[in-house]
C-alpha cells in the first residue's frame, strides 16, 4: 500500500490521540470512521477509531439532556397559572350552577322599591343562589326587564339563570293559591290536601269532579279511578279555576312525566303495560323509606312475580282495609280483597298511591339481584334484603325484637 493510501486512510489530525480537524460531532454521521462510542461517567464521549491495531481517541463534551433551570420555572410557572385558571372556571361555574338537583321548593317576596342587590340578597338568604353577588353581575349582563315586587316560587339551590327567568317571568298572581300534594298520598288525601289549601273547594266537591268524567289522563284504563294519576308537585291555582281543572293540571303533569321517562317504550320492554308499572312504582313509593333502596325494592317486586309467588306486601293490604301504618289484625291479613297481596297472586288491580317521580323510575329500572324479600332493619327506614326464606325469618325476629314491625 503506497505512503498516499496510508495517509488518507488515517485520521486528519496529527500522530495516534490527536484530535481530529474539521467539526467535532456527536455519533457516526460526523465520524463516519468512528469505530465505537464509549460513554464515560464524566460528562465526555469517547469516539474511538481503529486503524489495524491502534485507536485514535476523541473526546467530546456530552449533550446535556436536561432542560435548562429558567426554562424549567418558566413552564412550573405557566403550569401553575393553569391550574389556578382552570380551577377558578370550575369554582366559578358550581357558583353560577349549583351541582346536584334542586332543592325544595319554597315562596320568597320581593318588596316595593328593592333594586337588584336587594333581590339578591332576599335569594341568597332563602338558598336560591349561592352568591348574591354573582347574581347580581348576571342580572346587569342578562338586562332581561324589570322585577316586579311580589311573590315567587322558586327552587333552592337554582342555577342563575333558572332563577332569573322564574323572576322575569313575574310575581304569583294575587288571588292564585300555592297547593303541594307529596308523594304517597292516596286519592282521597290529595283531595284533602287541596281542599285544606283552597277554601272554596271541598273535599266532597273534588270528589265529584274525580269521578265525573272531565279529569282525563292517557294511562287511566276506563273505570279506573284518578288514583296514582295525581301527580305529587306544587300547583299554582288560580282563584278562577275550577276544581276540575285543577285536578286536569295535575293528571297532565304526571302524563307529561310519564313522556319524559318514556313510560310506554320502558314499560313494554319490562313486559308490563304502563298502568301495571304505576301500580308498582305506588308500592315501591310505599315501601321505601331510603331512596336508594327503590331500585332494590322494585327487583323483590319482579323476582317474585316471575317466581310467582304472592308479593306479600302489607301496604296494599292496608290500602284494602282503609288503614295506615303498622296496624293491620290477622282479620285485616284474611281479607279477601284482590288488593290484599298476602293471599292474591300477582299486582293488585290498581296504584295504591301516587308515586313520585324517582318511585316511577325505579319501578322501570329495577336493581340487579337475587332478592326475594326485605324487612325493616332500623328506625331510619333500612331494610335487609336476602333470597333464603330461613334468613328472612331470623331478620323479622330480629326485627321484631327491636320494635320495629309494631
Amino acid at each position: 500500500m503506497s505512503d498516499q493510501a496510508r495517509a488518507e486512510d488515517r485520521p486528519a489530525g496529527g500522530g495516534a490521540g490527536e484530535p481530529p480537524r474539521g467539526p467535532v460531532g456527536y455519533g457516526r454521521e460526523r465520524y463516519p470512521d468512528a469505530a465505537s462510542v464509549l460513554h464515560d461517567q464524566d460528562g465526555y464521549d469517547d469516539f474511538a477509531q481503529f486503524e489495524g491495531r491502534s485507536r485514535d481517541y476523541v473526546r467530546v463534551p456530552r449533550r446535556s439532556s436536561q432542560m435548562p433551570s429558567f426554562l424549567r420555572l418558566g413552564l412550573i410557572i405557566k403550569l401553575v397559572g393553569v391550574t389556578a385558571l382552570v380551577s377558578g372556571v370550575v369554582w366559578s361555574y358550581h357558583q353560577v350552577n349549583p351541582s346536584g338537583e334542586p332543592g325544595e321548593t319554597v315562596v320568597v317576596d320581593i318588596p316595593e322599591g328593592v333594586g337588584t342587590a336587594g333581590i339578591a340578597n332576599v335569594l341568597d338568604e332563602a338558598g336560591i343562589v349561592s352568591s348574591s353577588r354573582l347574581f347580581q353581575e348576571y342580572v346587569r349582563f342578562k338586562n332581561k326587564g324589570v322585577i316586579e315586587a311580589g311573590s315567587y316560587r322558586v327552587q333552592k339551590r337554582m342555577a342563575l339563570w333558572e332563577a332569573l327567568d322564574v323572576l322575569v317571568a313575574g310575581p304569583i298572581p294575587i288571588g292564585a293559591l300555592d297547593v303541594t300534594v307529596p308523594e304517597g298520598l292516596r286519592l282521597t288525601d290529595a283531595l284533602a290536601a287541596v281542599s285544606a289549601t283552597v277554601p272554596r273547594f271541598s273535599a266532597d266537591s273534588l270528589q265529584a269532579a274525580a269521578g265525573g268524567g272531565q279529569v282525563r289522563s292517557r294511562y287511566r284504563p276506563e273505570g279506573a279511578s284518578l288514583e296514582g294519576l295525581l301527580f305529587p308537585d306544587t300547583y299554582r291555582i288560580g282563584n278562577d279555576m275550577t276544581e276540575a281543572e285543577t285536578l286536569s293540571l295535575m293528571t297532565s303533569q304526571f302524563d307529561q312525566v310519564a313522556t319524559e321517562l318514556q313510560l310506554d317504550a320502558r314499560a313494554a320492554a319490562l313486559g308490563f303495560t304502563p298502568y301495571q308499572i304505576l301500580i308498582i312504582a305506588s308500592m315501591i313509593e310505599e315501601e321505601a323509606k331510603i331512596a336508594e333502596e327503590r331500585a332494590r325494592i322494585s327487583r323483590v317486586i319482579y323476582n317474585r312475580l316471575s317466581q310467582n309467588m304472592s308479593l306479600g306486601i302489607d301496604a296494599t293490604t292496608l290500602y284494602a282495609v282503609g288503614k295506615e301504618g303498622n296496624t293491620l289484625t290477622l282479620s285485616d291479613l284474611d281479607n279477601d280483597s284482590p288488593y290484599n297481596t298476602r293471599k292474591v297472586q300477582g299486582l293488585p288491580p290498581g296504584p295504591i298511591s301516587a308515586p313520585g317521580r324517582a318511585s316511577l323510575e325505579a319501578a322501570l329500572a329495577p336493581a340487579e339481584g337475587p332478592w326475594l324479600y326485605y324487612v325493616l332493619a332500623d328506625a331510619e327506614g333500612h331494610h335487609a334484603f336476602t333470597e333464603s326464606a330461613e334468613e328472612f325469618e331470623e331478620l323479622v325476629a330480629q326485627a321484631e325484637a327491636k320494635g320495629l314491625l309494631g
